[in-house]
């Protein structure tokens, strides 16, 4: 039995997943498993993944395409490792990523996830942005995964001993959020903690999964309104009592598509919401951190307003 299991879907992504899986064989911890699922792949990702002939990959086909939610569940079933990393098969670890979240992990029996920086590469490793997470506070990032996910997914490892306690498990039909909603619930139960490390270069390209839906006219509607599921998922979650209207406006304002607030009137209504929010989360265990997360907000949202675009900066 392995450490570590690393999860791998795969999916058409023949140009890129030998450096994927290259990224793990060169860690410079060695006590893993290799879960690759291929979700019937129409290029040449299986005969790349057949290459590979170290014991530690475990490679299974689907005999039919059932998403990436799906994969990700059938190959936690699989793990056998204590701490399960994931990793999609276009990205690539860092070589000391393993060794650095299992040491981590051991050393702090409180934290069930643990996660870390990330560079975004482009379609030929060029580093287009460098991302550093200040996060550490559980009970900060609990409160913020009810804005937004400051999670990079693939830069992540948690407990494969506290997912099954709580039956979590990553849901279909998010269209690319699955990882989103699964931070969500993961915070609820548990306790999630970052680290200053890089750990994780992401592509980022035309073809990645969250971009063709997020992105495409055909599913932004509906992108939309899961996004806005999550929301209201967390809100409740963390114990908030909301009207329809005052989640409706919470979840317009808080888009990831950067709604920008139209009136004043908008503006006061958010603001008395956020004055809400924070008023019931006194009695909540992380209530400062909530408070610091919404006061925030508010001047982010504010900030992202049309109300500045009447204003002549060159005017005096």
């Amino acid at each position: 039995m392995p450490k570590v299991s690393i999860i791998m879907p795969s999916y058409n992504k023949e140009k890129y997943i030998v450096k994927s899986i290259n990224s793990i064989l060169n860690q410079t911890f060695v006590d893993w498993e290799l879960i690759i699922i291929d979700d019937c792949s129409t290029d040449g990702s299986v005969e790349c993944i057949k290459k590979n002939q170290d014991y530690r990959i475990l490679f299974y086909q689907n005999e039919k395409n059932i998403g990436i939610a799906n994969v990700r569940n059938h190959a936690l079933e699989m793990a056998t490792g204590e701490y399960i990393a994931l990793l999609d098969a276009d990205d690539i670890s860092l070589e000391y990523r393993l060794e650095k979240e299992a040491n981590f992990l051991d050393a702090h029996p409180e934290i069930d996830v643990v996660f870390g920086g990330f560079q975004e590469i482009d379609e030929n490793d060029n580093i287009k942005e460098t991302y550093f997470t200040p996060l550490k506070n559980p009970d900060y990032i609990k409160a913020k995964l009810m804005v937004i996910d400051v999670i990079p997914n693939g830069s992540c490892m948690y407990r494969k001993k506290f997912v099954d306690q709580y039956n979590i498990r990553y849901r279909n039909g998010y269209l690319g959020m699955d990882d989103y909603l699964f931070w969500v619930e993961c915070s609820l139960y548990g306790k999630i903690s970052g680290m200053p490390d890089l750990f994780l270069y992401w592509r980022n390209t035309a073809q990645n999964g969250t971009n063709t839906y997020k992105y495409s006219q055909e599913y932004m509607q509906e992108r939309k309104e899961k996004y806005a599921q999550i929301l209201r998922f967390a809100l409740k979650g963390n114990g908030f009592q909301l009207t329809e209207e005052e989640l409706n406006l919470y979840c317009r304002i808080l888009s990831e598509y950067k709604y920008k607030i139209i009136s004043p009137e908008e503006i006061g209504a958010f603001y008395h919401l956020l004055c809400k929010i924070c008023r019931q989360a006194k009695t909540m265990k992380n209530g400062a951190e909530i408070q610091k997360v919404f006061k925030k907000q508010f001047g982010l949202s504010l900030e992202n307003s049309y109300l500045w675009d009447c204003i002549d900066v060159g005017e005096k």
